[in-house]
């Protein structure tokens, strides 16, 4: 039995052109591509900070899809700005732009500073602490939001609105038709007083027990690498169902892989840089087969638990991390893939894995295509696979562009959720908001080619010239 709420008028706090709701990678990008495109811009972020899973959810590690095989760079625009200003700040490896990097650890504190300075610089008006609650509707079209904050509920009226929410939740109320995947999530913490380089010698000491071929690291050579000349020390995640020392613990008895609603406590991604005497760890699952509150709050309550008892194995048993103790958890729940739009176009694994290079017309980036380590000895093709503009629209529901990796148009879901894709993503819908906005127009009838003229201004990258010229645009 459900509760009437009475009908009360509501506040209008504002109206822009273009309305973002979630302030992780993909909605910071998206804003701040709407804004330097001339569009009054609003973003409003849940928690305290900007960043979303990189920040409050403590994954400092943006993979690295920026590179194809060989090395060459692929993503431009605003993905690679906020990579180059963490690099200018110290907070992350200069020397990332190598195929050998898997992911470019980066320090979430100082990403939270480069995503204020480009919103600011850009004009976005931010509201933190200000959940995007339901969309405002007009027939099958979206108006804008409702927004509950501590002062209550207010409303803001958009020419276009953008959904970065990660699990599509204005997209969802709007009544857009959705898939559903069940997913996992994972909740990080951060250690201090840890010597990485006695970890990195204990390696060395024992290059056997290093994993092979496991989330973008080819075997300890690699990893040695990264550390020694990069300063970027990145183990596999996963790689602890590999790792003698976990495993050995697991046999007997010592430590438990399983707990409760919880998996694979052994999974120990651990990312670092040399400057620092602190490492992420990555090692815990839960199985997402629901957004109900009361599920994601035992779930959050547990995987923080789980972080003491992971961090007590690591003090004991694992070279380098004697002295170490929790400095941080993550304040939100890591969430790969949950709830997705069905869109105008769907972006398939043939896609995204196919040893030929991958075309469309509406293209807005594009990423490298995806090899089987198994069979090829390498994890990316010298090639890359297109983003199309159709993954981001939904159907049925109007004025409403969806802007995360885990919740665009793709199969399986989450196909492009990493955070370069994910500001890929963002930077075109925010674009695309503020040409609908300004042309009067919705995001299913925008010119892609004035979009991609558009995202080319802004230094996005489509392809090489040949490609420009078949799309028109050299």
């Amino acid at each position: 039995m459900g509760i009437r709420e009475p009908e009360r008028e509501i506040d209008l706090l504002a109206e822009v052109d273009v309305l973002v709701a979630g302030g992780g990678v993909a909605g910071s990008a998206a804003a701040v591509a709407a804004a330097r495109a001339g569009a009054t811009t609003m973003l409003v972020e849940r928690e305290g900070v900007l960043g979303g899973v990189a920040t409050a959810g403590l994954m400092a590690n943006i993979g690295n899809h920026f590179l194809d095989r060989r090395g060459r760079p692929v993503i431009h625009g605003i993905a690679r700005e906020v990579i180059d200003r963490l690099v200018a700040r110290g907070g992350a490896s200069a020397h990332w732009a190598s195929r050998e990097v898997p992911g470019i650890v980066v320090d979430s504190e100082q990403l939270k500073i480069v995503l204020i300075e480009m919103l600011q610089a850009a004009g976005v008006t931010v509201l933190t602490h200000t959940l995007a609650a339901r969309p405002l509707m007009q027939g099958n079209a979206v108006q804008g939001a409702f927004v509950e904050t501590k002062m209550g509920r207010y409303a803001i009226k958009a020419g276009a609105v953008v959904d970065a929410t990660g699990e599509a939740d204005l997209a969802y109320q709007a009544g857009c038709p959705m898939r559903w995947t069940d997913g996992s999530a994972s909740l990080e913490f951060k250690m201090g007083g840890v010597n990485l380089e006695a970890l990195y010698q204990h390696f060395r000491r024992h290059p056997e027990t290093f994993p092979v071929g496991m989330d973008m690291v080819k075997g300890f050579a690699e990893f040695e690498r990264n550390w020694v000349e990069r300063g970027i020390l990145f183990f596999p995640h996963g790689g602890g169902s590999k790792w003698d020392v976990f495993q050995r613990a697991i046999a007997q008895g010592e430590f438990e892989k399983n707990k409760g609603i919880l998996w694979d406590l052994d999974a120990t991604g651990l990312y670092g840089l040399r400057a620092q005497d602190t490492v992420i760890v990555n090692s815990n699952f839960w199985k997402v087969d629901t957004l109900h509150p009361l599920a994601l709050s035992v779930a959050e309550l547990e995987t923080q638990k789980s972080c003491y008892y992971v961090a007590d194995f690591f003090r004991r048993r694992v070279p380098g991390f004697e002295q170490a103790y929790i400095v941080q958890m993550a304040t939100a729940l890591g969430i790969r893939v949950s709830r997705g739009i069905d869109g105008a176009v769907t972006l398939t694994a043939g896609h995204a894995s196919s040893p030929h290079p991958v075309y469309f017309g509406d293209t807005i980036g594009r990423a490298p295509a995806r090899a089987r380590f198994v069979e090829t000895g390498e994890f990316f093709y010298d090639h890359t696979f297109d983003i199309p503009y159709g993954v981001m629209v939904p159907k049925e529901v109007e004025n409403l562009l969806v802007a995360s990796g885990k919740s665009v148009s793709t199969e399986p879901q989450g196909l492009i959720r990493g955070m370069s894709t994910c500001m890929v993503l963002g930077q075109a819908a925010g674009a695309a908001a503020a040409l609908c906005a300004q042309q009067g127009v919705t995001p299913r009838t925008l010119d892609t080619h004035a979009l991609q003229q558009t995202l080319l201004g802004q230094q996005v990258d489509l392809g090489p010239q040949e490609r420009l010229g078949a799309l028109g645009l050299a």
